[in-house]
């Protein structure tokens, strides 16, 4: 049962945290966000949406398909908001 238990926050983590920290990472020193740091948000976000859109196919419950949700939202926030920047910089 621990192993079940383990399984299911291994799954649920990236669309959980993953999400909402890509976005975090976005609010904080903007005038210079570095290439390491735009790939680490990247990649954040998209473990996130392919969490999120898993746990939103597979219907599993109302609480996972909310987090689904989140992650789906944050991580598509978090990369609007690097390309935002990313252009903004370049202008």
């Amino acid at each position: 049962m621990e192993s079940l238990a383990l399984l299911a926050v291994l799954i649920i983590s990236p669309a959980m945290f993953g999400g909402p920290f890509a976005l975090l990472l976005t609010c904080f020193r903007t005038k210079n966000i570095s290439k390491t740091r735009r790939g680490i948000i990247y990649m954040l976000s998209m473990f996130s949406l392919i969490t999120g859109l898993f746990l939103i196919l597979d219907n599993i419950s109302r609480g996972a398909t909310f987090i689904g949700f989140i992650g789906i939202a944050s991580s598509g926030l978090a990369v609007f908001r690097i390309r935002l920047l990313h252009n903004h910089k370049n202008n």
